[in-house]
């Protein structure tokens, strides 16, 4: 059923663009609609599946009787964040010919919202990076204001989606929406990081261990307007 969804799209896409508009641009309008519908089709399984694990597991240890729940706002995942932070990567995890480092350094402005989904705001900054490829002249000031730019700071706005893995860890998978130089400030080059950050530090998702001291294990996860809700069974 679902594939015929998304070829009546395709379809419906193709047919009503007009006449005006070439072959190969409906087509591709069609094609990104239906990548689009794809992704959000994918988020809402993902979403339900760990909505469905919740559930059953508050049916199952229910009936054994022995499960609790811990409750985290928003503060307390930034708490939670702080105590981890700063975090430091190699710059050659943004791109290949880049040195030095770049640091995370907080994390701030979590919102709750659907599809056990949540924003955040991630503040770094660069230490001592550098370009170790070859720079045309023309463009060398160009370069040398994006590392200095990137020195004073970047700023990432993230989309932040919520799942149970497997083996019951907890798992993150984030996406940058925007992403702003706090100096020298240039579309093009806030691009390029947005890009960087999308295709290669953020393309695995991270995964945290919610275990418990005393070995209580996660057995499901909701997130409701103001709560991230986990379900331990013991």
């Amino acid at each position: 059923m679902r594939a015929l969804s998304l070829g009546l799209l395709v379809v419906w896409a193709v047919a009503s663009t007009g006449c005006g508009t070439s072959a190969a641009t409906r087509l591709r309008s069609a094609e990104q609609d239906n990548r689009l519908l794809t992704e959000e089709q994918q988020q809402l399984d993902r979403a339900l599946q760990s909505v469905s694990r919740y559930t059953e597991g508050l049916r199952s240890s229910g009936k054994a009787g022995r499960s609790f729940s811990m409750y985290y706002t928003p503060a307390a995942l930034e708490q939670m964040a702080a105590q981890l932070l700063p975090m430091r990567m190699p710059a050659r995890t943004f791109d290949q010919q880049l040195l030095g480092e770049v640091v995370i350094e907080r994390i701030s402005d979590v919102r709750f919202g659907p599809l056990n989904t949540f924003t955040c705001r991630a503040e770094m900054r660069g230490d001592n990076i550098r370009y170790n490829g070859s720079v045309p002249k023309a463009y060398q000031a160009e370069v040398r204001k994006f590392q200095s730019g990137v020195a004073a700071g970047v700023v990432a706005d993230l989309v932040v989606e919520l799942s149970m893995g497997s083996d019951n860890s907890l798992m993150a998978r984030a996406h940058a929406s925007r992403t702003k130089l706090k100096a020298n400030s240039s579309s093009q080059s806030e691009g390029m990081l947005r890009n960087a950050l999308n295709e290669r530090v953020l393309r695995l998702p991270f995964t945290f261990d919610l275990t418990l001291p005393g070995g209580g294990a996660p057995r499901g996860m909701v997130l409701t307007a103001n709560h991230l809700v986990v379900t331990y069974a013991p």
